[in-house]
């Protein structure tokens, strides 16, 4: 049986709480947020605290905290409350070390974008600048800002709409779709962890949308739960496909070699799941 620790994040102070928070929720993608002033002074902070929340209307969510070293606001959300406009970037690998420097917590009206050498491109609709090198650009209008709080490390959860999305033709598919294959970009862990994203370390794996499509567990073949050969997405393909006569699997016989046969099936993955089926089945009943 699994052994917990249990928290009461009441019973705990900022400081003490702050390091569970953010090393149990990862990876976090990071915004990397251009506001400016009513002067026309920009400002450029990250934010990891950060997602989308709806498709239509086109929905981006960051929470800049109030500061737990100073108290005080961050020039973001100042910014935002006298320009309603950002825009919101992904970082790219390449340009990583020079996000990290526009992390601190420099005096309002001083220009992070001068500071981490950054070039920048005119908006169309929105007045804050988009940062050159960056492959994802959406530039948004807010909507309403959430104070969930006024004590230290307290969010402000600002919610933004997309007016326009600006992609890098270095990171589209074929199809003209942002590919992750190509994004090379970061995300936050805890501390200060963050991660890159590699073909290597991404996988694609069918969603079922109809349930009568989806397998269960129960239902998988006790050798393929326990394969050393498939990966957890390449079972995860094969649930996604439930076969003909699957309430028959389990009843099944256990394959003489399964690793042999694990290794047949995982070459059809993830494209042919139908047949890696008809070749397990057909493998089994003539064992």
């Amino acid at each position: 049986m699994s052994l917990y620790r249990t928290i009461d994040p009441a019973s705990l102070s900022l400081a003490e709480w702050h390091p569970y928070m953010i090393g149990s929720v990862i990876p976090r993608p990071i915004a990397w947020v251009t506001t400016i002033d009513e002067q026309g002074h920009p400002n450029l902070a990250p934010f990891s605290y950060f997602n989308v929340f709806s498709s239509k209307p086109p929905i981006a969510a960051f929470s800049p905290s109030t500061s737990a070293r100073t108290g005080r606001p961050k020039d973001t959300h100042l910014n935002l409350l006298e320009v309603p406009e950002c825009v919101i970037h992904i970082v790219p690998y390449d340009l990583a070390a020079r996000m990290n420097i526009t992390t601190g917590e420099y005096e309002r009206g001083i220009n992070e974008i001068e500071r981490a050498g950054l070039e920048t491109l005119p908006s169309e609709v929105v007045r804050p600048p988009r940062i050159a090198g960056t492959p994802v650009q959406m530039e948004a209008k807010v909507k309403q800002i959430l104070p969930l709080g006024d004590n230290p490390g307290a969010g402000q959860l600002v919610l933004a709409e997309i007016v326009r999305l600006h992609l890098s033709e270095f990171i589209l598919n074929e199809k003209g779709l942002p590919d992750p294959r190509k994004m090379d970009v970061i995300a936050r862990l805890g501390g200060f962890w963050y991660i890159r994203l590699l073909p290597e370390t991404i996988f694609w794996m069918k969603q079922p949308r109809n349930p009568a499509e989806v397998l269960s567990w129960h239902e998988l073949p006790e050798d393929l739960k326990q394969s050393r050969i498939l990966t957890a997405a390449e079972i995860g393909h094969l649930l996604a496909h439930r076969p003909p006569d699957a309430d028959k699997l389990r009843h099944l016989p256990a394959p003489p070699d399964p690793d042999t046969l694990h290794r047949q099936i995982q070459a059809l993955l993830p494209d042919r799941a139908a047949e890696a089926w008809m070749l397990y089945i057909q493998a089994v009943q003539s064992s």
